[in-house]
């Protein structure tokens, strides 16, 4: 029954065939009525007045019949024309960019299908502008991390650098320091070295308190002192179990987060580097760890190449700048020279030379050219010396000779003769240098008479050095 009153409604019925029965209804039946009553009643009016079978009211009757009609179309129009205006404004929603509304649709003629079609539409804009926000707030994503990516290799990049061209372990970790705070905002990074045996002590940092600059922890103490015992990577979040020395170390550096690694040299671990930050209910992700990870691995490469260093300079016995032996060697080979002497009751003298207002030199004529006076002098002292002595430099302007099987008599003469040597020499000193050639002043010592270890004989010779240095320099004094 319900199938076949749907068969007779104009709710399946097509577009078309809905303004055929609104033309119908609205035009041509209601002036089929009018023509109907005009020829029937109103141009026979003198039959029908005084009629007892015609009455007023069969003609009202059939004008509110025919007024019926003509709303009944009025209405079916209505139900065409008012969704297509709702698509219309729809239409303009969606060129400006609403797209959170829907078309009712009413009917299952073409406009209810146009209506479901744009519902449908609509939905699927919605969707793919969602899925191109999604899609670009993940290429945000990407984007950032590929910047950091970037920024890593850049940064190792120029810490490898610094370390082949033999920079200071200072500037180093500074360097990695300040690279590794751009990784985030909000950041704090520090890195703490051992500097004397089971002590380790704040080397840089970046976003902690000024109080921390200095802070120092004890090997095994404390949460970090157990860390670096151990040599143990941790990693400290919203998943970390809480414990008493964890949350004393985030109360005193102010934060919540924090991943923490040991910087390991020759198997020993020599400091920690720390990348922390105070965000709440934060999680690190494997990828930051192992950027972190990184630094660190560079810094203890540094370290590394800083023992290195330290163990070839105390390795080496040469100067760098005038190819004479270097402090070291000088003072532990007087040191032998003095046990020989003693043990064969022989003397041993002991030479300091200083050069002349040597400061007043660098200012007239520059610091290459005070070098470069530095090597001359150096070389004139060495070429004038037998196969048995020694040569060396200990400080920028200061050379010491260690003449074995010689006494203070025969060490004066020789330190005379190696003055007037340089003197003769002839380096000029310039304009405004007190004397026309750059000079050197002289200090003998001899053993035992002036002392029996190698630290007495130097400030024996040093004492004498400052004598004739107080008596108008370019002297010899013992």
């Amino acid at each position: 029954m319900a199938g076949f009153i749907k068969k007779l409604s104009l709710v399946p019925a097509g577009l078309r065939y809905k303004l055929t029965v609104a033309f119908c209804l609205m035009s041509f039946i209601p002036l089929a009525i009018c023509v109907y009553l005009f020829f029937n009643y109103i141009f026979p009016f003198l039959n029908i007045i005084g009629d007892p079978n015609v009455e007023l009211k069969d003609v009202s009757a059939v004008l509110v019949i025919t007024i019926v009609i003509a709303l009944l179309g009025f209405k079916i129009v209505k139900d065409i024309v008012s969704p297509i205006i709702d698509m219309a404004i729809k239409a303009k929603d969606i060129a400006k960019g609403d797209l959170s509304g829907n078309i009712n649709v009413r009917s299952e003629d073409e406009i209810g299908e146009l209506g479901s079609t744009l519902n449908v539409l609509t939905r699927r804009i919605r969707e793919n502008m969602d899925e191109l926000r999604s899609y670009g707030e993940r290429t945000k994503e990407i984007n950032v991390e590929i910047s950091k990516k970037v920024l890593v290799l850049s940064s190792l990049l120029q810490v490898s650098s610094l370390m082949t061209q033999g920079s200071p372990l200072d500037e180093t970790t500074k360097i990695v320091v300040d690279k590794i705070a751009q990784l985030s905002d909000d950041s704090s990074v520090f890195l703490m070295l051992s500097e004397e045996k089971d002590m380790l002590t704040m080397k840089v940092s970046h976003g902690l308190k000024d109080e921390l600059s200095s802070f120092r922890l004890k090997r095994g103490v404390g949460y970090l002192g157990k860390l670096m015992a151990e040599n143990k990577t941790a990693v400290v979040d919203r998943r970390s179990k809480s414990s008493a020395d964890m949350d004393e170390f985030l109360k005193v550096f102010g934060l919540k987060n924090c991943v923490l690694f040991p910087v390991v040299a020759h198997g020993i671990g020599f400091g920690l580097l720390g990348f922390g930050n105070p965000a709440t209910d934060f999680e690190y992700k494997d990828d930051d760890v192992e950027l972190i990870k990184l630094f660190a691995k560079q810094i203890a490469i540094a370290v590394e190449n800083e023992l290195l260093t330290n163990k070839a300079k105390e390795l080496a016995i040469k100067d760098e700048l005038t190819g004479l032996y270097n402090e070291k060697f000088i003072l532990n080979r007087l040191e032998e020279e003095i046990r020989r002497a003693v043990l064969y009751q022989r003397p041993c003298s002991f030479l300091l030379f200083n050069i002349d207002d040597l400061n007043l030199y660098r200012d007239i004529n520059g610091e290459l050219a005070s070098e470069e006076t530095i090597k001359k002098i150096g070389k004139v002292i060495e070429s004038n010396i037998t196969e048995v002595d020694r040569v060396g430099r200990l400080t920028g302007d200061t050379f010491a000779v260690i003449l074995p099987e010689k006494n203070k008599k025969q060490a004066n003469t020789i330190a005379e003769a190696l003055r007037q040597r340089v003197e003769a020499f002839g380096i000029s000193g310039g304009q405004g240098y007190p004397r026309n050639f750059v000079t050197v002043s002289g200090g003998v010592s001899e053993n035992p008479i002036d002392g029996v270890t190698a630290d007495e004989l130097i400030k024996k010779a040093s004492a004498a050095l400052n004598d004739a240095k107080s008596r108008g320099k370019n002297l010899v004094n013992s």
